[in-house]
């Protein structure tokens, strides 16, 4: 590589010239290696092809105004002459510093320059310190030299300092490339060999005179020969940058050669009162490079200011941007509308919350890269289907928002929902495959006219800010899903619906444990017998406030918070309690219970089942599981299993509001049924719509052929049951044969209803006399 021979050749060349004979031979080698070394600058410059090409130039220039700074010191010794400590050498000396200082500074890579501002005001800030060293060590040694003598040594300063500031510039680079590459190595042995051989010729040097010798100039030679490594070096292989630390990062070694610098200020007017050296011989000095450290310090801070403002103003776009999609944040929704509401006048405001069904299929299918990009390209239906000046945002996960102000009158929420729906609707191809995604929306308005109807009067309308109205929107979009409807309006009593719900579900933990909950019991009729053959158990909660509440208020949500195991094992206990306590009366009574999804998931269920049986001794057949159709199919083959175990104690399996899921015979074959509830829907309107009337019929007819028992729920009169019996349904339960009731008025009410009902056949007799 060119590099290597350049270095070797270059070390034989200082090596040469220390044992060269003094003047031409010695001034020949110098000559001859300083030329090399502009001519290798030269070269990196004109081969160079990317954004460092202006560095090079800087270099080449640089080092070519020392080589003039050579020639003319070489002409000055001639036949014995003196170099004087301030001569026109100096100038272009300090001219070629400058300019490679410039150089180092833009150094630059395919990212950018390699240094920024901040660094190079560290930078000075050290070279500045290590100058003031040089003065006190270097200038202003002794208390016998005299101001003008010293200030006539300034050179040495100036070139000490800016000695310090490459080689800082060199250690920065290291920080910031974090690899110690061949150039880089070079570059540190090149400007280590300068302020090494500067500060051996003026820590030597008289008042008039620099100190010349060969050692001095031979460092000097091998620092050019080290800087021609760094232009002749692969280009190829040239390194690249770290990541930059952030603002925040300051590194250790950074903190400590700053505090280093800043902290030789008052280290050396210690020394030189500790010397008794005159003030006024230093203090000029003190008072100049502190105003110069407190100069450059304060650009450093107002870099770091600058940089803090950068970030917070970049932060605050973050905060305000949705990262996936680039719409609107949360917190710039809630700010947006507050705006609006704030300044709507008698406008109406409206906040559509739109929930995307069935998108987590997506993300499923396909990746959460694909899901992000189909995120985005609602976001842009949404967009152009709204006004330019209504605002779309997004929540987060699958939820967007639509925030919009409107003249009074003007406008139909519900077709703008609609409108929406449709945007998201429309066919999205992703991998070929079109995917079919609908919408379901919430809606909250502030409206002028709903506004004043609503207001008591005498009293102003509460105010409502932005994260109000969004949590409106999403009451009534949870409230929409609940519903299966596709959108959802506001209504004020969804809220208090939602509160009492979360303080009982609160409260409910209480309940279990104070036996709060109760086990009513409603008769079902056997219409062949005229007689009550089970009980279903229902479940009803005695609050001390509340009085009684129903378990469709409380158990879906117990459900989801894992408290539904223990309800219905309490339930199961009373049930098979009562059902015993009923046997030893000679009353021979089957007992219905309930289960829920999670029920049927619960791996203990049967051993629990198994165990209260044997804990009441009541025979397994006289216990009756129900569950919904569609309870029964959220994992179907966990289901039928448990079912089936179910069945193999020997308990019965009846489905409960059938015809309102998955009514189908298919899962009627993998179930192991062995009765159908018909729901009381269709049952309590079944004599006064054909419908209805017709479903009931068909069920009938499907459990006769299936061979299962099938019974009506929702009997609400005689004319209901008569029809029943017409149609030969086997059972039947409703608020005409009695409402649900606790234990104790269990046994009366049986018998009561035995006494009173009719057996098929008496029933049958009874009608052809009429």
């Amino acid at each position: 590589m060119l590099w290597t021979r350049f270095l070797g050749l270059g070390a034989l060349a200082v090596v040469a010239y220390a044992l060269a004979p003094q003047e031409i031979p010695r001034n020949t080698i110098y000559a001859i290696v300083v030329s090399a070394t502009v001519a290798a600058f030269v070269h990196r410059y004109v081969g160079e092809p990317g954004p460092d090409k202006r560095t090079w130039k800087y270099m080449a220039v640089g080092i070519g105004s020392w080589v003039i700074g050579d020639a003319l010191i070489a002409v000055m010794k001639i036949d014995g002459g003196r170099v004087s400590t301030l001569s026109a050498a100096d100038v272009f000396y300090l001219l070629g510093y400058a300019i490679i200082a410039v150089g180092f500074a833009r150094a630059a890579d395919e990212n950018g320059l390699m240094f920024g501002l901040e660094e190079l005001y560290e930078c000075l800030i050290v070279a500045v310190g290590f100058g003031l060293v040089t003065w006190v060590f270097v200038i202003s040694d002794s208390s016998t030299r005299s101001f003008s003598e010293a200030v006539a040594l300034w050179p040495a300063t100036a070139y000490l300092t800016v000695d310090a500031f490459l080689l800082t510039l060199v250690g920065s680079l290291y920080l910031v490339t974090r690899s110690a590459t061949v150039p880089l190595l070079a570059a540190a042995a090149g400007v280590i060999l300068l302020v090494s051989a500067d500060f051996a010729s003026y820590s030597a040097a008289s008042n008039t005179e620099v100190y010349r010798s060969m050692i001095p100039n031979a460092m000097w030679l091998a620092s050019y020969v080290c800087f021609g490594v760094v232009a002749l070096h692969d280009v190829q292989k040239s390194v690249r940058r770290a990541d930059r630390p952030g603002p925040f990062k300051f590194g250790r070694g950074r903190f400590f050669g700053l505090a280093v610098a800043v902290a030789v200020i008052p280290t050396v007017m210690t020394v030189q009162l500790a010397r008794g050296v005159p003030v006024e011989q230093w203090g000029w000095v003190i008072v100049g490079s502190s105003a110069l450290v407190i100069l450059l310090v304060g650009l450093r801070m107002a870099r770091f200011v600058r940089t803090l403002r950068l970030q917070a103003a970049i932060l605050e776009d973050v905060a305000r941007t949705d990262a996936v999609t680039g719409l609107a944040s949360r917190r710039l929704l809630r700010e947006r509308l507050d705006t609006m509401l704030a300044t709507r006048g008698d406008s109406d405001v409206f906040t559509l919350v739109v929930d995307i069904d069935r998108f987590a299929q997506i993300n499923e299918t396909f990746g959460y890269s694909v899901g992000d990009s189909v995120l985005r390209e609602i976001g842009h239906r949404l967009v152009a289907s709204v006004r330019s000046d209504d605002l779309v945002g997004r929540l987060g996960g699958d939820q967007f928002v639509v925030a919009m102000t409107r003249r009074p009158g003007r406008t139909d929420v519900c077709e703008t929902a609609a409108h929406l729906q449709f945007a998201v609707s429309r066919k999205m191809f992703v991998h070929d495959i079109n995917v079919a995604l609908d919408a379901t929306v919430g809606v909250a308005a502030i409206e002028e006219l709903s506004v004043n109807a609503h207001r008591p009067e005498g009293r102003s309308a509460t105010p409502i800010d932005g994260e109000a109205m969004m949590q409106q929107a999403h009451v009534a979009l949870t409230a929409a899903k609940a519903g299966q409807t596709r959108v959802g309006r506001y209504e004020p009593d969804m809220d208090r619906d939602r509160h009492d719900q979360m303080r009982l579900l609160g409260e409910l933990d209480t309940a279990i444990r104070d036996h709060q909950l109760r086990v009513f019991f409603q008769p079902c009729l056997d219409l062949e017998s005229g007689s009550v053959d089970r009980v279903e158990a229902l479940l009803r909660w005695q609050h001390p406030r509340e009085g009684l509440i129903g378990p469709s208020i409380f158990l879906p949500d117990a459900e989801r918070t894992g408290m539904l195991p223990a309800i219905t094992a309490l339930v199961l206990d009373e049930a098979l309690a009562q059902c015993s306590a009923l046997r030893r009366r000679g009353i021979n009574l089957s007992v219905s219970v309930n289960l829920s999804v999670r029920n049927l998931l619960d791996e203990t269920l049967t051993e629990q089942v198994s165990a209260a049986l044997a804990k009441y001794a009541v025979p397994a057949h006289t216990l009756e599981f129900e569950v919904t159709e569609t309870t029964a199919m959220t994992d179907p083959v966990r289901s039928v299993n448990a079912l089936a175990s179910l069945r193999s104690l020997g308990a019965t399996i009846a489905i409960d509001d059938y015809g309102t899921g998955y009514s189908s015979l298919a899962y009627l074959q993998s179930l192991p049924v062995q009765t159908l509830k018909i729901d009381r829907s269709f049952v309590s309107k079944m004599n006064t719509d054909d419908t209805d009337a017709s479903i009931v019929r068909s069920t009938i007819d499907l459990a006769r052929s299936l061979g299962v028992r099938v019974m009506a729920e929702g009997v609400e009169d005689a004319g209901t049951l008569d029809a029943l019996r017409l149609l030969g349904c086997d059972g039947a339960q409703g608020y005409f044969l009695g409402r649900p009731m606790p234990a104790e008025f269990l046994a009366d009410a049986v018998a009561k209803l035995d006494s009173e009902m009719p057996t098929k056949l008496e029933w049958e007799l009874a009608r052809e006399r009429i």
